[in-house]
């Protein structure tokens, strides 16, 4: 059985990008893949069961994996499903969350030499020039279709800043980012993540005429 139709069955994966097309590609070669994991407290949670377990299917299937934890945009914070903006952590918390929260993911994902990579994007969201990223970035999003994905819709009622509005620039820049350097074609997430993670397969298809695939939890 191809390994999406054992996520499939077990009720892993809420809704997929071009699936043909990810499933013949996972035929052709083995698929790198990844799923962010924001260091908002030391330890993973109840939501993020389904991804991690996704990943370690997948893996078992001959896929790679990449555990990005989320160093540089957990500095903004990620407006999806909150009603106020989230307490914005230090460094210091955020170093500390990232090597409780990379020691429990050992215990699900093979780590070893040539198996899953660990990756933190503060390596590359930190340093960024911001306005060489909004001309190489921003200007591909419409700000229209923002406003329109779920993960602001409920932040608007209540006042979505602009610290905020970054976010899903910098998801979506995250996975340009791992297709550049590790070929890494498919983005794993939860539900609530749908619009960001399609924001960043269409980053990648607009700026490398690329495939890239979303595979969003249920």
């Amino acid at each position: 059985m191809h390994v999406l139709d054992t996520l499939k069955e077990r009720g892993f994966f809420a809704q997929v990008t071009f699936e043909e097309d990810l499933y013949m590609a996972m035929e052709r070669e083995p698929m790198t893949f990844y799923a962010g994991f924001d260091p908002t407290a030391d330890s993973l949670h109840i939501g993020h069961c389904i991804p991690v377990y996704a990943m370690a299917h997948l893996q078992q299937a001959g896929h790679r994996p990449i555990a990005l934890c989320g160093g540089g945009t957990a500095m903004v914070g990620d407006p999806s499903g909150k009603t106020e903006l989230r307490q914005l952590l230090t460094k210091e918390n955020i170093a500390n969350n990232i090597k409780s929260i990379q020691k429990q993911l050992a215990h699900f994902l093979d780590f070893g030499e040539g198996k899953a990579i660990m990756l933190n994007n503060g390596d590359w969201l930190l340093d960024l020039n911001y306005v060489d990223f909004l001309r190489e970035i921003g200007a591909l999003f419409s700000v229209n279709r923002m406003l329109a994905a779920e993960c602001y819709k409920r932040r608007l009622e209540a006042g979505l800043t602009f610290l905020e509005f970054n976010y899903m620039l910098m998801q979506s820049y995250d996975f340009l980012c791992l297709f550049k350097r590790y070929n890494c074609r498919l983005q794993l997430g939860g539900d609530d993540q749908w619009s960001n993670i399609l924001a960043g397969a269409d980053l990648i298809r607009r700026k490398e005429r690329e495939e890239a695939f979303a595979l969003p939890a249920s």
